[in-house]
C-alpha cells in the first residue's frame, strides 16, 4: 500500500474575510502536515493531520461559466477568477443546498488563501501517487493551474465530525479504536416516470441511467468490468436491497465507493486491500470466538449493516427545522404557515422502482411497494432533491436551446435570470419550491428557465457523495446526551456522523454535453443489447 501521508508540506493559509488581498491571519501551527487524499475531475484534494481539514484545489478550466478564463489570460485574473468561482460554490451551497438538503448534512466550506506557486511544488511531489490513479481518461486529470491562491477548507469528514460544530469529535488515543469512513458516491437513485411512459424516451426500457451508462464506459475502456452495483438498490429503503447495493460497491467500487482507516486510504477500485484486515483492526475481538472465513463473512455484514443504520439514520427534529430559517422569506408564497423545505414532498412520488438491470431479484409485491425511506434521512434528501428534474435530457435539451436563443436577442435577461451566478435563493431556490399548479405555461421563457434550473440542481444530487465516519467506542463510554451512536448487532457502539460533499453547481451551458453523453450512453446500450440477442440467436441455432 502507498502511503499518501508520506507527501507532506507546512504551508501557512489565511481565512479570506472579504475581497481578495484582504484577510485576517489564520496561521497554522509549526510543522503541520498537508497531504494528498485524492483527486476527481474538477478538484485536487489534499488533507491535513492536526487540524483535521481537507483543502480542494479547483483544476484549470474549470472555472465558473460566466465569461471565459483561460491560460492566455494573466495569472492575476486567473487568480481572481477561480476565487470568484470558489465564492460561486460557497454561496451556491449556502443558499440552495443547505435549505434543500439541510444543515444537519450539509456543511458550508470556507475559503482560504494558498501561498503562490505552493500548487506547483505539491503536484511536483505527488507525480508517483497520481500515476497509480490514473486508469481513466487523461482529460480527467488535468493539473491545478499554477495561478490558484485560493481553496475551499472543509472539516475532514474521514473522522466522525459533530457537524453543529464542525469539530473532529473521532479519539486518536493510543489505545482508541481506528476510525473508518465510507465514502459513497450514489448517483440518480431513480426512473422519471414520464420517461417510462414515453415510448421515444430512452429509458422506456426500464434500465437505469447509471446501469446503463456502465456500457459506455466499458466501450471507452474506462473500466475493465461494469459495475455490481445499481442506485435503485441502495435508494429503495428496503434492508435487503441495500445490502445487495453495498457489496456490489464492495466488489467494484469504480468511483463510487472508497474507505480509509483514520484518513488514509485503504480500499477502493486502485487500492483493494484485504477487508477482512481492515474490518479486524475496526472491530477489534473476534465475534463469538469465530475465525477466518466466517468470521470474515460475519463483520463484513455487521459492516454493511452499522453503513445501512447510518444512512437511514433520521437527525432530531431540531437539526431538521434550522434549515427553515433560510428559506427565502420575501418569497409571496412562503408565508410562516408554510411547511419548511425538509417536509416538502418532490413533485413526484418515488416508488421503490427496480432496475432491470439489478442482479437482485424482486418479487411482485416490492415492485409496487411506494419507498420505505424513513423521511428526511440523507438518502431521502438526496433523493428529493434529485427529483426536481423529472424530464428526459432531450426534454431538458430544447429548453435549454430555447433559453440561449432569448439571451441572444434579449441580454438583458441575463441579469434577471442569473443562469451563471450570483446564486440567490431569490433566483435558484424559489424555482425549486414552486408548486406544479403555479408553475408558469410551458411554452412561456420562465417556464424553460425554471426547467433549467431545476435541472443543474437535481445533477448536483445526481453527483454528490456521502460521507460515513465511524469510531468504535468503549462500553464505558457515556452516550447518554449523543444522539449519533449506532448499535450493531452484538451490542457494541459507534460514533458515527454523515454528511453530504460534492455539492458544486453545474454549469449551465453542459447541458449541451449531458445531451451528446446520453446519445452516446444509448447507443452503447443498444450495441451491446444487439450483440447479445445475436449471440443468443446462435446459440439457439
Amino acid at each position: 500500500m502507498q502511503n499518501s501521508a508520506a507527501i507532506v508540506y507546512s504551508i501557512e493559509l489565511f481565512f479570506i474575510g472579504g475581497d481578495l488581498g484582504v484577510h485576517n491571519q489564520c496561521t497554522m501551527a509549526d510543522g503541520e502536515n498537508v497531504y494528498y487524499r485524492g483527486e476527481g475531475i474538477c478538484n485536487l484534494v489534499l488533507a491535513t493531520e492536526k487540524e483535521k481539514q481537507v483543502y480542494r484545489l479547483m483544476k484549470a478550466g474549470k472555472y465558473s461559466g460566466k465569461q471565459g478564463c483561460n491560460k492566455g489570460h494573466r495569472a492575476q485574473e486567473r487568480s481572481k477568477w477561480i476565487h470568484q468561482s470558489l465564492e460561486d460554490n460557497v454561496e451556491y451551497i449556502k443558499n440552495i443546498m443547505v435549505p434543500l438538503l439541510t444543515d444537519a448534512f450539509v456543511v458550508i466550506p470556507k475559503i482560504r488563501e494558498i501561498p503562490q506557486g505552493f500548487t506547483e511544488r505539491i503536484e511536483e511531489e505527488i507525480k508517483h501517487i497520481r500515476t497509480a490513479h490514473k486508469r481513466v481518461q487523461e482529460d480527467d486529470f488535468r493539473t491545478v493551474d499554477p495561478a490558484t491562491c485560493s481553496a475551499l477548507v472543509l472539516p475532514d469528514f474521514c473522522y466522525v465530525t459533530d457537524i453543529s460544530t464542525n469539530t473532529c469529535i473521532s479519539s486518536s488515543a493510543p489505545d482508541a479504536f481506528p476510525t473508518i469512513s465510507v465514502e459513497i458516491k450514489p448517483k440518480k437513485g431513480f426512473i422519471p416516470l414520464s420517461a417510462l411512459n414515453n415510448d421515444s424516451s430512452t429509458m422506456k426500457t426500464g434500465v437505469c441511467k447509471f446501469c446503463m451508462h456502465q456500457r459506455l464506459k466499458a466501450k471507452e475502456g474506462r473500466w475493465t468490468t461494469t459495475s455490481h452495483y445499481c442506485p435503485l438498490d441502495l435508494f429503495s429503503g428496503s434492508r435487503a436491497r441495500m445490502r445487495h447495493a453495498l457489496h456490489g460497491l464492495c466488489v467494484t467500487p469504480q468511483n463510487n465507493l472508497k474507505i480509509c482507516q483514520n484518513g488514509i486510504e485503504v480500499y477502493s477500485e486502485f487500492m483493494k486491500n484485504e477487508i477482512g484486515k481492515i474490518l479486524q483492526q475496526f472491530f477489534g475481538d473476534s465475534v463469538n470466538g469465530l475465525k477466518n472465513g466466517m468470521r470474515k463473512q460475519l463483520e463484513v455484514q455487521t459492516f454493511v449493516d452499522l453503513i445501512i443504520d447510518a444512512l437511514l439514520y433520521v437527525p432530531k427534529k431540531s437539526e431538521i427545522h434550522r434549515s427553515c430559517h433560510t428559506v427565502l422569506k420575501s418569497s409571496n408564497r412562503q408565508t410562516k404557515d408554510s411547511p419548511c423545505v425538509a417536509h416538502r414532498k418532490p413533485v413526484q412520488t418515488v416508488y421503490s422502482q427496480h432496475c432491470l438491470n439489478s442482479s437482485y431479484k424482486v418479487n411482485h409485491e416490492e415492485k409496487s411497494e411506494p419507498s420505505s425511506l424513513p423521511h428526511n434521512c440523507v438518502l431521502d434528501r438526496i433523493l428529493h432533491v434529485q427529483t426536481l428534474d423529472q424530464m428526459d435530457i432531450e426534454e431538458i435539451h430544447p429548453l435549454y436551446v430555447k433559453v440561449k436563443e432569448h439571451l441572444a436577442s434579449h441580454p438583458q435577461d441575463s441579469s434577471n435570470w442569473n443562469l451563471y451566478g450570483p446564486f440567490t435563493q431569490e433566483t435558484w431556490l424559489t424555482p425549486c419550491l414552486e408548486d406544479p399548479l403555479s408553475q408558469p405555461d410551458p411554452e412561456s421563457i420562465e417556464f424553460a428557465v425554471n426547467q433549467v434550473k431545476r435541472h443543474n440542481v437535481s445533477k448536483t444530487a445526481q453527483d454528490c457523495s456521502i460521507m460515513v465516519a465511524m469510531q468504535q467506542i468503549s462500553p464505558n463510554t457515556s452516550s447518554e446526551n449523543n444522539d449519533m451512536v449506532l448499535t450493531d448487532s452484538y451490542g457494541r457502539k459507534y460514533i458515527f456522523s454523515v454528511v453530504i460533499i460534492d455539492l458544486d453547481p453545474k454549469p449551465v451551458d453542459k447541458i449541451k454535453k449531458y445531451h451528446r453523453q446520453q446519445s452516446d450512453i444509448v447507443q452503447a446500450f443498444e450495441e451491446e443489447q444487439s450483440e447479445n440477442e445475436a449471440e443468443d440467436g446462435t446459440l439457439n441455432d
